[in-house]
């Protein structure tokens, strides 16, 4: 446009130069009203050039400050009071014509004619919210990526190109028990005493990250570091560079390893601990794998039993060894293994590899080792047992003879006391007195073998264990017989607490002595520690009274008997105990969640003797048993006694 020329009246060349730009471009005459927009402006204003022409920009459109939200003075106004260029504020914000919000920079200029009079003004702008966002998401980004680093449990430390350090995450504070004023801007060999450096470091660090590869990994140091001691430390580093300058930095992690080396080490000890149990039991072992069925490994006394040389099981099967021949029940047998992960048989058939017939226990578990399946065959030699218990039922019989004719004895004898018996009842309650009588017996005798044990038995091991001591020690080590004493001696402690084991479970003292809630407590306790099953055991009611001892006793045992058969046979995981005493009866409640049973047949004596011996307890106290299971959801046993009125809850 030439100086002599109006704003109003632009060469149609200059429109469509200025329509054809990035930025909004609004010209005004020079009283400040719009005689020309291009495109971009008319979008971002909201207003066509058609409909701002002849207006003044505000009130069409506003410019106030992002953050104060303050009207920012009109930029044309400024360059037509003063004649100069001028620059929008920073942190300006656009506010179009339908409310729109964008942030805009850029400034407003005069146009003069050729005599240098103010003309008209330009002004351009560009919206920059892209820019912001971009901004922004970078300025996330690092905010993030620090957060990541500062968060990481391993020490990590940024060095410059000169091995100094620029910063470290707290973790690495932390473990060397530094602060940033004792690091940042310290080579890293100088720090704490000089503990990294290191000449193996040093050489990775140089060859390595700086000259060569730009990284290196798990480098492992061990060494005395300062204020924590001996560590075993795993190293890694990597050469990094900023985006933009190419400034060149290090990035160190450091990883504690000292625990893991710790384990590794103790894991080959216990292997090889287990390799010497495999190699001395006297039971045969196999190593089956779970896929291939092909024997990995044999003890000797396995290759021993089966008349085989040494190595040479490895890579048969076991129907090549006599077990399972028969191919149908070899596959039922491998396949309930693999379903089960367990099998066993008490009386297996074999035929060993020198024609000799034996009969074996044979016990199989299918264990997972890393990503496979191996099998573990326990087998025994049990035809000596097998041949004594063939004696023992040929005896049997005789006395199965013998009884019979006593029995047919018995009974003509029986006749005549069942005729003396006037009626029913009074032979029950008889018949109820003897059991009580018995149940008496049978606790005062558990009393008095227990005070003996623990007495008598227990004090003539403690002090053969402090006699096996005293040579022991006047023995000089390590003479053969130093070792056997104290094997000697190990062995006279292990049966001094079997002793009192025993001792405990016959009577506990604490049953006479604190009432029945602490004797269950210390059962239950000891129980659980024994056989690692988990027991939640609640108590209520029992404060105030202790209950007769013929009741405490009835209790204790039911519990005791319901733990032994949850031991025995549901393979719990948890079990809970709930003792509870009311105003007219005391009730004993242990509920497990393992394998369950068909509890009906159970209590009619099919294979539960136990239970049964629990329902003729609580029966001679007046109380009853009930038990609920069903295969695959545990079982809950239920004991009630009923208290009647009188002294201590006792029956009348």
């Amino acid at each position: 446009m030439s100086r002599d020329e109006e704003p109003s009246e632009q060469p149609d060349w200059y429109r469509v130069a200025l329509a054809s730009i990035g930025d909004a471009v609004i010209v005004t005459d020079a009283q400040g009203l719009v005689s020309f927009m291009n495109p971009v402006a008319e979008a971002l204003t909201g207003w066509s050039e058609a409909e701002a022409a002849g207006r003044p920009l505000p009130p069409m459109f506003r410019v106030v400050h992002e953050q104060t939200r303050q009207p920012v003075a009109n930029p044309v106004a400024e360059v037509i009071a003063r004649g100069v260029v001028v620059g929008l504020a920073s942190h300006t914000v656009l506010i179009a014509r339908d409310g729109t919000e964008l942030p805009i920079d850029d400034s407003a200029a005069p146009i003069r004619d050729r005599a240098g009079s103010l003309a008209g003004t330009v002004l351009v702008f560009r919206d920059v919210s892209k820019g912001r966002r971009v901004e922004r998401a970078a300025e996330d980004a690092l905010a993030y990526a620090e957060a990541i680093v500062e968060t990481v449990r391993e020490p990590l430390v940024v060095l410059d190109a000169e091995l100094r350090v620029r910063t470290a995450n707290r973790s690495f504070y932390q473990t060397f028990h530094v602060a940033p004023a004792q690091t940042e801007g310290r080579l890293l060999y100088n720090l704490g005493n000089r503990q990294w450096d290191l000449p193996p470091l040093r050489e990775l660090l140089l060859e390595e990250v700086l000259a060569q590869n730009g990284h290196f990994n798990d480098f492992e140091v061990a060494h005395e570091f300062e204020e924590i001691g001996r560590r075993t430390m795993l190293l890694n580093a990597r050469r990094l560079f900023r985006r933009g300058d190419g400034v060149e930095f290090v990035l160190l992690g450091i990883e504690d390893v000292t625990s893991r080396r710790r384990t590794a080490h103790a894991l080959r000890i216990s292997e090889a601990r287990y390799r010497r149990l495999f190699e001395t039991a006297q039971d045969g072992i196999l190593i089956v794998d779970a896929d291939t069925r092909q024997i990995l490994d044999a003890n000797p006394f396995l290759s021993n039993l089966l008349g085989y040389a040494g190595g040479e099981l490895a890579g048969k099967e076991l129907w090549e060894i006599g077990l399972f021949e028969d191919i149908a029940a070899n596959q039922v047998a491998f396949r309930r293994l693999q379903e089960e992960g367990y099998i066993r048989y008490d009386d297996l058939p074999l035929q060993t590899h020198d024609g000799r017939s034996i009969e074996v226990e044979f016990v199989s578990n299918v264990y997972r080792v890393g990503e496979g399946r191996v099998i573990q065959c326990n087998i025994r030699d049990v035809t000596a047992r097998k041949r004594a218990e063939e004696a023992l039922r040929e005896v049997h019989e005789e006395l199965e003879v013998r009884v019979e004719e006593r029995t047919a004895e018995l009974a003509r004898v029986n006749e005549a006391l069942m005729a003396e018996v006037a009626e029913h009842s009074r032979a029950k309650a008889a018949r109820q007195a003897l059991l009580q009588r018995l149940a008496v017996a049978e606790e005062e005798e558990r009393h008095r073998i227990a005070r003996e044990l623990h007495d008598q038995m227990g004090q003539h091991l403690t002090a053969l264990s402090l006699g096996l001591k005293s040579v022991k020690d006047a023995t000089p080590g390590p003479a053969p017989t130093h070792l056997r004493l104290q094997q000697l001696q190990d062995l006279a402690e292990l049966m001094g607490k079997e002793v009192h084991r025993l001792a405990l479970e016959l009577r506990p003292t604490a049953l006479d002595d604190l009432g029945l809630h602490t004797a269950l407590a210390n059962y239950v306790e000891a129980w659980s520690d024994s056989c690692r099953v988990e027991v939640d055991f609640q108590s209520a009611g029992l404060d105030a009274e202790r209950l007769p001892p013929a009741l405490e006793t009835a209790l204790y045992r039911v519990v005791q008997e319901s733990l032994t058969n949850v031991l025995k046979h549901a393979k719990a995981g948890r079990v809970s105990l709930i003792l509870h005493r009311s105003s007219d009866q005391v009730s004993a409640v242990v509920e497990d969640d393992g394998l369950g049973f068909d509890a009906e047949a159970g209590l009619r004596g099919a294979g539960r003797l136990g239970l049964l011996g629990m329902q003729e307890r609580l029966a001679l106290v007046g109380g009853a048993l009930t038990v609920e299971s069903t295969a695959g959801s545990g079982t809950t046993v239920f004991a009630r006694i009923p208290l009647f009125a009188g002294v201590g809850g006792e029956q009348p």
